[in-house]
């Protein structure tokens, strides 16, 4: 079989969406480690594996996938192991509704509040004419862009409630599915439930007034049930060599 290469940073957000996927095939890989901290994402040699400058990407076959949502897709569909997807079309599509939902409306709320509270600090930590330097590196203008906005402080308050809105209504949604259910779709374990903890994982810490035992019960339990899926597990056990 042809070795297969996944390129990816902590086992957080889109490069845990991938690793729990691959972990849960039980698909044999070599682990390419990418430090985001210090922009190794935007170095040349990374580029010539992704020119957008994102991880995660996935190497097979002497060919390169990126985008976490697709590569999971691909990962279930190329390799035997215990199917990720459901095989009824109707809740396939349900699955697809989920993943979507965490692609362009929790995982950006998620990034943009992160970067809103990080990005100005770290910016401000590096030496004068740096942070400059390592914009000019990024090859997409709107990660550019969305740098740099971050850095100066300007995402506006109107911005910042709404993608604060948006996670506590995630959270409701999660209550709602998993009340009397284990898992998003069909009560069986699929992408929809990798994808959603993949950005779900942290906010008992990093919201604990949104998630936690008392406001979100369901989610908290099916919370604990995807840790203690071997799959799941083993993609939280690799390196994190961020400090988070």
């Amino acid at each position: 079989m042809p070795q297969v290469e996944l390129f990816h940073a902590e086992p957080a957000s889109n490069s845990l969406k991938v690793l729990q996927a691959i972990k849960e095939k039980g698909v044999p890989f070599v682990s390419h480690y990418v430090d985001l901290r210090n922009f190794q994402q935007h170095d040349p040699e990374y580029l010539k594996v992704n020119p957008a400058g994102q991880v995660p990407a996935l190497l097979h076959e002497g060919r390169v996938l990126t985008e976490s949502t697709v590569i999971n897709e691909y990962i279930d569909t190329v390799f035997d192991g215990p199917p990720l997807r459901p095989a009824d079309p109707y809740l396939r599509g349900q699955m697809r509704i989920w993943t979507k939902y965490v692609d362009e409306v929790f995982r950006p709320a998620l990034s943009f509040l992160a970067w809103h509270k990080l990005i100005p600090g770290l910016a401000a930590a590096l030496p004068p004419g740096e942070f400059e330097k390592r914009l000019e590196k990024i090859p997409l203008k709107e990660k550019r862009d969305k740098w740099a906005l971050a850095a100066s402080g300007g995402f506006t308050d109107r911005e910042i409630e709404t993608w604060n809105y948006q996670l506590a209504d995630t959270v409701r949604r999660l209550e709602a599915a998993l009340n009397g259910h284990d898992w998003l779709v069909g009560d069986a374990f699929s992408l929809a439930d990798i994808a959603m903890f993949a950005m779900a994982n942290g906010m008992p810490r990093g919201y604990p007034e949104l998630m936690n035992e008392k406001v979100a019960p369901n989610t908290m339990a099916w919370r604990e049930r995807m840790m203690a899926r071997p799959g799941v597990a083993a993609a939280l056990a690799m390196p994190n060599h961020s400090g988070f």
